[in-house]
């Protein structure tokens, strides 16, 4: 019986997970040696009925929930877990049900667990064969902040574009002929939008396109509210001609186990401006393929809304590799930098050549997908 591949994730609204691994399994259709399907805890998001025909919903069948089941237990198949290290709901399965073929793939949720977690998350790489980090950042905090064993980590970084993919920029519908700057992503607390509405109010002069949806929306809007600069455009189903209608794109992050939008600008040659932390400068080396700010500021959150992600305890300083109290960019900084960047295009042109060499270097859907299925070779 040839070697089954079935991954445990949920296809319910459009995370950098769900954007990243859409892409990846059609090529998996078409390339993989292994036969491959999808068990996840929720109903599938229209956006993905494509792949309707692979995907199992556990929650909706006791049949379904049996097969699992059988498939954990089973030699014959190799687990896929994506952002289940801290669940406790799978190391109950998994303390019933041992299996020698599990594998969990850490893709940012360790930046939002509490302390509390560490034993579950240690159980659970207890029963892991391997533990993929999409980042050298998610490695150091699963290694510094929850004690999981070096050797069981391989860094394998998100691919999600193809090498073949070239956005041709000429002759595309701008949002505004005024300079303008784009912010695509969830509307979530670790995100900072927050800081780039109060950049947008310091720069009337500028247009300010925020695409995306999530908790933060209400609060958002109305933030920038009398800002006729400031525009939210909702969710937006093709990232890559949102990035390629504006002039510059901003990641004001206060967290970042990677950086998706990064990569995605860089296939567009646009010049990004983002904060200096997490696994984002493993995409961009400051002045080089990006400009990259130090968050010096105290977050300056004071309430969250409802549905919304915590405020992580910890991120990583990619200077030291130590994990340190969040902060956030400055306003101010940020303002001049966009002020900079909008009287030099040669410099953002370069930029976003710079950064257009480097993602379609190592960070394809390709490099992905061929480093992914070495893995499963071995397990």
């Amino acid at each position: 019986m040839s070697k089954k591949i079935i991954h445990q994730l949920s296809l319910t609204g459009i995370g950098g997970v769900q954007q990243s691994f859409i892409p990846y399994f059609k090529l998996v259709l078409k390339q993989s040696k292994f036969e491959h399907c999808i068990y996840g805890m929720h109903k599938l998001d229209n956006y993905y009925n494509d792949i309707n025909h692979f995907y199992k919903n556990i929650h909706n069948s006791f049949i379904y929930k049996i097969l699992f089941i059988y498939y954990i237990f089973s030699k014959n198949y190799v687990i896929h877990f994506y952002n289940n290290l801290g669940s406790k709901k799978v190391n109950r399965i998994l303390s019933l049900f041992p299996s020698s073929k599990i594998i969990f793939h850490e893709r940012g949720t360790v930046w939002n667990a509490s302390d509390e977690d560490k034993i579950i998350y240690q159980s659970n790489a207890s029963k892991a064969k391997i533990i993929i980090a999409n980042s050298q950042a998610s490695k150091i905090m699963l290694i510094k902040r929850f004690g999981i064993e070096e050797k069981k980590i391989k860094v394998i970084y998100n691919g999600f574009l193809s090498k073949d993919d070239t956005l041709i920029l000429k002759n595309k519908t701008r949002y505004s002929q005024r300079f303008s700057i784009g912010y695509i992503g969830r509307l979530d607390t670790p995100k900072g939008v927050h800081i780039l509405i109060e950049s947008a109010k310091k720069l009337p002069q500028f247009d300010f396109f925020i695409a995306g949806n999530g908790p933060w929306k209400e609060l958002l809007v109305k933030l920038a509210e009398d800002n006729k600069n400031i525009k939210f455009i909702g969710r937006i189903k093709k990232p890559l001609e949102f990035i390629s209608r504006v002039d510059i794109l901003v990641v004001p992050s206060i967290r970042e186990p990677l950086g998706n939008t990064i990569i995605e600008a860089g296939f567009c040659k646009k010049a990004v401006i983002a904060t200096y932390v997490d696994g984002i400068a493993e995409i961009i080396e400051n002045g080089n393929e990006g400009i990259l700010l130090e968050p010096k500021r105290e977050v300056s959150i004071t309430s969250l809304p409802k549905g919304s992600v915590p405020i992580p305890k910890v991120v990583v300083n990619p200077s030291t590799q130590n994990l340190e109290t969040p902060k956030e960019i400055d306003v101010s900084e940020l303002s001049e930098v966009i002020k900079e960047l909008e009287k030099n295009k040669t410099k953002r042109e370069l930029l976003g050549n710079n950064l257009y060499k480097k993602v379609k270097k190592k960070f394809t859907v390709e490099s992905y997908f061929n480093n992914i299925e070495k893995i499963y070779d071995i397990i």
